[in-house]
C-alpha cells in the first residue's frame, strides 16, 4: 500500500501528463525527393501528352497531303478535258468560218437556180438565167 500512496495524488486522482508531442518535422530531403518525384510525373505526363498530339497532327499532315495529291490529280484532268475541249471549239469556230464564207458564197448561186427554176421566165430571159446560174454557180 505504501506504493500507491506515492502513485496517487491527495485527491485520488492521478497527475496530469500532457499528451505526447507530435512528431517534428520531416527532414528536407523527404520534401526535395517528394517533389522531384512529383515534378517528374508532370514532365512525363506533359511530354506524353505532346507526344500523342505530335502522332494525331503528324496523321492529319499525312491525310491533308494525299488529299492535295488527289485534288492535283483531279486538276491535271480537268486542265487536260479543258484543254481537249477548247481545241475542239477552235476546230468548231474554224469550221463554221469556213461553212459561213461558203454559205456567203452559195448564196448567190442558190438565188440564181431559184430565179432559173420558180419565176417562169421565157426563152430569152431564161436563156440569160442560165447563162448566170453557170457564172454564179461555176
Amino acid at each position: 500500500m505504501h506504493t500507491m500512496r506515492y502513485e496517487t495524488e491527495l485527491n485520488g486522482y492521478r497527475p496530469f501528463v500532457p499528451p505526447p508531442l507530435p512528431p517534428g518535422p520531416v527532414s528536407g530531403v523527404r520534401d526535395g525527393v517528394t517533389t522531384l518525384i512529383v515534378l517528374a510525373s508532370l514532365f512525363l505526363v506533359s511530354a506524353g501528352i505532346f507526344v500523342t498530339l505530335f502522332l494525331i497532327a503528324r496523321g492529319d499532315h499525312a491525310n491533308a497531303v494525299a488529299r492535295l495529291e488527289e485534288r492535283r490529280s483531279e486538276l491535271a484532268e480537268v486542265d487536260e478535258r479543258v484543254a481537249s475541249a477548247e481545241a475542239g471549239r477552235r476546230r468548231a469556230d474554224e469550221r463554221n468560218t469556213v461553212l459561213k464564207s461558203d454559205n456567203a458564197a452559195m448564196s448567190g448561186c442558190v438565188k440564181a437556180m431559184r430565179h432559173y427554176l420558180w419565176d417562169g421566165l421565157a426563152d430569152s430571159r431564161r436563156a440569160a438565167a442560165a447563162r448566170d446560174l453557170l457564172t454564179k454557180c461555176g
